[in-house]
C-alpha cells in the first residue's frame, strides 16, 4: 500500500478553474452594475485567486517539475523505510526544531535526524508545494542539502528569531516582504534569503 497521498483527478481541478472562472465573471459584472458594491468586489478577488490556484494545479499535472531540478533537502527516514508500527509512532509524533550557537537539529520523540552548522546556511526559502492543503516549508539550505521544515514544526518560531541574529541581512524589509508573500500564497517558491557573495 502506498504512503503517498491521494489527489484529486485532474478533471477535479479543471471544473474547479471553471467555476472560479464563471463566479468571477459574474461577480465581476454584478460589481460593475451595482455601483462597485463591496461585497461582489470581495466575491471577485477571491473568484481570480480560486482560479490562479486552480490553474497552477492544472499546470502541475500537464507540465510536472522534472526530478533532476527539485531541491534535494533530507527531512529525516521517510515511512517507507519504517516498519507499520513504527510509522504508526512517527506520524503521531512531531518532528521538532530545535538549535544551539553552532548548529540547527532536527528531532523526533527526542531522537535526532540531522543537523547542519549555521556558518554552512547559504540560502532559506520558503516553498509551497502542489498539495489539496497546501503548507508552506521552510528550506534551510546548504551546498550539500539541508532540511525542509513544515510551517507548524514545533521550535521553529525561535528559530525564526534566531535567524536575525546568526544570518546577515536577514533582518530587512525584504526578508519580511518574501515571508509576508509567501504566507499569503496558495503555490509557490520563495527566496527569504541568500547569503552575500564574498567580493573579488
Amino acid at each position: 500500500m502506498s504512503d503517498t497521498p491521494l489527489q484529486p483527478p485532474l478533471f477535479a481541478y479543471i471544473i474547479g478553474f471553471a467555476l472560479a472562472a464563471c463566479c468571477a465573471i459574474w461577480a465581476g459584472s454584478q460589481f460593475a452594475l451595482t455601483g462597485s458594491s463591496i461585497g461582489y468586489g470581495v466575491l471577485t478577488g477571491l473568484s481570480f485567486g480560486a482560479m490562479f490556484a486552480f490553474g497552477q494545479r492544472v499546470k502541475n499535472r500537464l507540465f510536472p517539475t522534472p526530478e533532476s531540478t527539485k531541491w534535494k533537502i533530507n527531512a529525516g527516514p521517510t515511512a517507507a523505510d519504517l516498519r507499520p508500527a513504527r510509522r504508526a509512532a512517527a506520524r503521531a509524533k512531531p518532528m521538532t526544531v530545535a538549535f544551539d550557537a553552532e548548529f540547527i537539529k532536527t528531532s523526533r520523540a527526542g531522537a535526532e535526524l540531522e543537523s547542519i552548522a549555521w556558518q554552512d546556511i547559504n540560502r532559506i526559502i520558503i516553498t509551497i508545494g502542489d498539495d489539496f492543503l497546501p503548507m508552506p516549508y521552510w528550506m534551510i539550505a546548504t551546498t550539500k542539502g539541508g532540511i525542509r521544515l513544515p510551517n507548524d514544526t514545533p521550535g521553529l518560531e525561535a528559530l525564526m528569531e534566531e535567524f536575525k541574529v546568526k544570518l546577515p541581512g536577514y533582518d530587512n524589509d525584504a526578508t519580511y516582504n518574501a515571508v509576508i508573500s509567501a504566507m499569503g500564497a496558495m503555490e509557490g517558491t520563495f527566496e527569504v534569503w541568500k547569503k552575500a557573495t564574498p567580493a573579488a
